[in-house]
């Protein structure tokens, strides 16, 4: 898991970038790093180690410009490194990228590059992106034209942000890894999460699995992958920056575990009255002839699976916990009958994601259970079978 941020403005977007990384660092403490557009040179910053090393590297130097992208880095395909840190370059220096995400196709693709005569400077998948860019400009009309053959030339998961050379604009684009639009009156954002620039905008567009977005500080286009137009509904979050920050805890569980008495009161502030409870309803059948539940989750929401597996095993409701990772990979029997149940805080956790995805094409009911409106997992929320496609 890593963190990819973007910033495009007319004033100077570093500040802004690195308090997008700062919010994004719960996923990702290997490395971090900014690229951005000084006038038309693309300028890379990247270091090994938390967003604190990097922002005294960029602060103590002359680092600016208005469009720019960031990372932060949970470490994959090579180890924590200057040279593994994004983002990543071509052989020119003009084209920098950031991803989140594996490319499985890293080797071939990388291969073929280099028998086409490109130096590669890092070992990880995400560096084949700006060299196959670099490739194919010269057989395509427009930057958005290369980069949408690049990303048909991929398999995997990614969300991707790129900058280039002389262009007053980001290009980005997601498929199985999360990327959200931040909509503001004079800049826009993109994230691999909402909490990354709510300092900055409550408004957001939900990119979807083939979009292309081509982000400049005043505006924004959507396409799929065949450059054709689409449109995404711009949504308002009802969150405050608080709620996806510390809070003044040394890290995210100290304040989760502290929070939970204020959580327990929320959940039953208004659904309680004496010895009623009223909660939201399901619609009428959603659990008819349901003979078995299947609970996916990862972390700590596993827990949380295991302690649900135990309530329901008291109303006689077979069940089981499995962690997402082997359930995508290895997933039991299933059909119409057995309702999968997958518990993800943020709602954006991959393999939990994955593993309904794989429910559903097996024939199963699926159902997330998440902590975030607005994420993947609850604007996909209850889906019949086979929805879940790519």
């Amino acid at each position: 898991m890593c963190g990819i941020t973007a910033r495009v403005a007319d004033d100077d977007s570093l500040r802004s970038l690195l308090t997008c990384l700062e919010n994004l660092e719960y996923r990702g403490y290997d490395s971090a790093g900014v690229a951005l557009l000084d006038g038309t040179d693309v300028d890379v910053t990247k270091s090994q180690g938390k967003v604190d090393g990097l922002k005294d590297r960029v602060l103590a130097g002359d680092l600016g410009g208005g469009i720019g992208i960031g990372h932060t880095r949970w470490s994959t395909h090579g180890p924590p490194s200057d040279e593994n840190a994004h983002p990543h370059t071509d052989c020119t220096g003009t084209i920098a990228v950031v991803h989140n995400g594996i490319i499985d196709n890293h080797d071939e693709l990388r291969d073929s590059l280099v028998d086409a005569g490109h130096t590669f400077t890092s070992d990880t998948d995400t560096e084949v992106v700006p060299h196959l860019v670099e490739d194919l400009l010269d057989s395509h009309d427009s930057t958005a034209a290369a980069f949408r053959a690049a990303i048909d030339s991929l398999e995997g998961s990614y969300a991707l942000a790129m900058i280039v050379e002389g262009e007053q604009k980001v290009y980005a684009t997601r498929s199985g890894s999360p990327l959200v639009l931040g909509v503001d009156d004079r800049s826009n954002y993109l994230a691999s999460d909402v909490p990354a620039f709510l300092d900055f905008t409550d408004r957001v567009v939900y990119l979807q699995d083939g979009d292309v977005a081509t982000v400049s500080a005043d505006d924004y286009r959507i396409t799929d992958a065949d450059g054709d137009p689409v449109q995404r509904a711009v949504e308002t979050v009802n969150w405050s920056p608080e709620d996806a920050q510390k809070g003044g805890h040394d890290h995210f569980m100290a304040k989760e575990i502290n929070e939970q008495p204020a959580a327990i009161r929320q959940a039953i502030e208004g659904r309680i009255d004496g010895t009623d409870v009223t909660l939201q309803e399901f619609p009428p059948g959603t659990f008819a002839d349901v003979d078995a539940v299947q609970i996916v989750a990862c972390g700590t929401s596993y827990h949380a699976g295991l302690y649900c597996a135990q309530l329901l095993e008291k109303w006689g409701v077979p069940v089981t916990t499995q962690f997402a990772s082997e359930y995508a990979v290895s997933p039991p029997p299933v059909d119409d009958s057995t309702l999968v149940l997958g518990v993800t805080q943020s709602g954006e956790t991959a393999d939990t994601l994955e593993a309904l995805a794989v429910a559903s094409e097996h024939g199963a009911r699926t159902l997330a259970v998440t902590n975030v409106i607005g994420s993947t997992a609850a604007r996909r929320r209850r889906r019949s079978p086979r929805r879940w496609r790519r």
